[in-house]
């Protein structure tokens, strides 16, 4: 039997961006649960695994590409993950779908259309 709200993590260092993530993603009856660096993501991945990860290409500390490589290593690598992106740089957004990302939001996002890529990870 699946799990009847989805989990999704979030990690992006910047903290309004973060609330407003976690604001439609719950708004649209997920589970949401934020973090400002990818190691903590990483970390509660090991706890408990999420149905979808968003997760910042440019973050302090464990890059959002190499938190991917990590994910996709390990025995989290079925879960989808949706990167985002502020900077739009062209080598960063291919090497995240090399690596195995299922997309990529371009910051600043539209909240429904955020949404929408969420739930069509999700299925």
């Amino acid at each position: 039997m699946s799990k009847s709200v989805p989990l999704i993590y979030v990690a992006d260092d910047d903290e309004p961006t973060l609330e407003l993530i976690e604001a439609f993603l719950a708004r649209d009856g997920l589970e949401v649960v934020g973090f400002p660096d990818a190691g903590r993501l990483i970390a509660a991945i090991a706890v408990r695994k999420p149905d979808a990860i968003l997760l910042d290409v440019r973050i302090p500390g464990l890059s959002g590409l190499d938190a991917l490589k990590t994910i996709k290593e390990s025995d989290a690598a079925a879960i989808p993950v949706l990167m985002l992106t502020g900077d739009g740089r062209f080598d960063r957004i291919v090497q995240a779908m090399q690596l195995g990302a299922k997309g990529y939001v371009m910051k600043p996002f539209d909240g429904p259309k955020l949404v929408g890529e969420v739930r069509a990870m999700l299925k």
